[in-house]
Parts: C-alpha cells; sequence; structure tokens
C-alpha cells in the first residue's frame, strides 16, 4: 500500500532514497554510519534493551515526537501516559501494558520523569531527561553528517542539530509516524533484526566485522556477539539462524566461527540505511518549511 500514488510523501522520501544510493560517496558514508552508530550503542546494553526494537523504538519515537509537539496553553497536546498509549496503540506499535512497563524503566533509569503539570496538579507529565534528548539529538547529528557528506542541501541544517532545528524535526515526526513505520514494513528481511533485542547492534556488528576484512567474512562468533551485546548466546544463535534462513548470511561453522554475508545482506542494508537517512533529510525539509511559514 505505500507505494500506492496516494502516498506523496512516501513516493518523495522514497525517490531521495534511490539518489543516496547512487551517490559515489555512499559505501563510504555507509561504513562511516554504521562506525558512528556503534559508537552510540555498542556496550550500552541496558538503553539497547529499552529502545533497540521495532515496538519500543516506535514508542520512544512517539514519546520524543509528542514532546516536542505539546502546546502549554493546549491540554489535548499533553504528554501524558495516557496520550502516549494512545498514540501507540492507534498505530499499532505496541500495547497500551507494553507502554507503560517501557515508560516505567525509562523512569527508573533516568532517561524520563514524571511531573505535575502546574496549572492543573492532577494531571502527570511525562518529561524525557536531557541525556536522553542528548542521545537523540546525537542521532540525528550522525544522519545529519552523512548526508552533507554524500552533498545533499539541507538548509538551516548544521551539525551540530540547533536545539530549534531539533525541535522543528522531531516535531515534524508526529504526523508521520505511520510512514515511519511502513518503512519497517516495507524492509521485511530485517525483521530479525529490528523485531528483537539487541538486533540492530548485531547487524552493525556483522557489518563493521565484514568492512574490516574482505566484505564478506566476520571474525566473530556467537558468544563474542553475545558480550557484545548483553544478551544470551542461545539468543544470537537464534537471530542469526533467523538471517541465515533468509539468506541474508551463511554460517559454516559451530558456534557461529564461520560467518559470511551474502550480497542480498549487503544489498538489503545499503537500501535501509539509504531510506533512513531520506527519510531523516525529507522530515528535516519539512520541518525547515514549517519552522520558515512560521517566521513570515
Amino acid at each position: 500500500m505505500d507505494h500506492m500514488p496516494s502516498d506523496p510523501s512516501s513516493a518523495a522520501y522514497q525517490a531521495l532514497a534511490g539518489e543516496i544510493l547512487r551517490a559515489p560517496e555512499f559505501p563510504r558514508v555507509r561504513d562511516v554510519l554504521v562506525e558512528g552508530f556503534l559508537r552510540l550503542y555498542d556496550n550500552n546494553h541496558l538503553i539497547n534493551r529499552l529502545i533497540l526494537e521495532e515496538g519500543r523504538y516506535m514508542a520512544f519515537l512517539s514519546l520524543l515526537a509528542l514532546h516536542a509537539a505539546q502546546d502549554m496553553r493546549d491540554s489535548s497536546t499533553w504528554l501524558t501516559l495516557g496520550r502516549l498509549q494512545k498514540v501507540v496503540t492507534q498505530h499499532g506499535f505496541a500495547s497500551r501494558n507494553r507502554v507503560e512497563a517501557q515508560v516505567s524503566s525509562l523512569k527508573k533509569y533516568g532517561f524520563l520523569v514524571q511531573q505535575a503539570q502546574p496549572s492543573d496538579r492532577r494531571v502527570r507529565l511525562l518529561v524525557p531527561t536531557e541525556k536522553t534528548i542528548t542521545r537523540d539529538m546525537a542521532s540525528v547529528n550522525l544522519h545529519l553528517q552523512a548526508l552533507n557528506a554524500i552533498g545533499l542541501d539541507l538548509p538551516n541544517c548544521g551539525v551540530p542539530v540547533s536545539a530549534g532545528t531539533y525541535r522543528a524535526f522531531r516535531r515534524e515526526t508526529l504526523p508521520h509516524l505511520g510512514m515511519l513505520s511502513r518503512f519497517f514494513q516495507r524492509h521485511a528481511l530485517m525483521a530479525p533484526f529490528v523485531g528483537h533485542d539487541c538486533g540492530y547492534v548485531i547487524l552493525l556488528l556483522l557489518l563493521r566485522g565484514a568492512t574490516r576484512h574482505d566484505g564478506t567474512d566476520v571474525a566473530t562468533c556467537y558468544q563474542q556477539i553475545a558480550t557484545q551485546t548483553g544478551v544470551s548466546r542461545t539468543h544470537v544463535r537464534r537471530l542469526i539462524e533467523a538471517v541465515r534462513d533468509a539468506d541474508l548470511l551463511t554460517v559454516n561453522a559451530r558456534g557461529g566461527h564461520d560467518i559470511r554475508l551474502t550480497e542480498r545482506m549487503w544489498h538489503f542494508s545499503d537500501r535501509w540505511f539509504a531510506e533512513s537517512l531520506a527519510l531523516t533529510a525529507y522530515l528535516l525539509r519539512r520541518s525547515a518549511d514549517q519552522v520558515s511559514a512560521a517566521e513570515t
């Protein structure tokens, strides 16, 4: 459905993804992006467990978008647990109970606080902490650096991203949550990575490992990946086997000591990164347009 002409936003950013994919600089930019995200996520087992799985990631993104879009003069926009649950369940990202559990964990580990609304002390607002915003801004900056390296024109988008540009970007994310969800649906072969705890970090580790050798062989094993990501060896083995069954890699020795990425893996991961960058560029351009319109 997301390829139909009635979805102009999807068509716009997918066309941009093709342009990014064809850029001569793309392979180098992709490798830099992988390294950058590994610096952000590798060995950070807590944040990986809290965010890096499709349902939890989309709930987290909804939280950030709702926070950026709220207008304290309009109570219907206030970021409460109930409003977050409503948005997340409407899009089918996760259940109400799962959202509540994630919010509880984010609060427990200092990524989120709950505060009384001054004008109505009965209302408890969810507020992302500084370290949460800083981490998300770091992710946006990685994308911006990659887009700049490719030579894409993004007006008023310097690196590091300004607080105003970041807020406008996340505010623009809110009406496009459905489009972001369809992005995951379109990349069904990536489901083992994005649908399992720490699966995305495992993807990054495999890509970096292959890049450092011949583009195919990965010098690792199940136990090493488990240690790096903080999940069990069995969890890693099952994930790798699911990816193997999708013909994205081969495993020719016990314990995952001979993992080799296939051309199909590079094809789909390249498309994944290109579309991810295109989505960021599309939303940044949209948010810049909104800021310009508000100033005139």
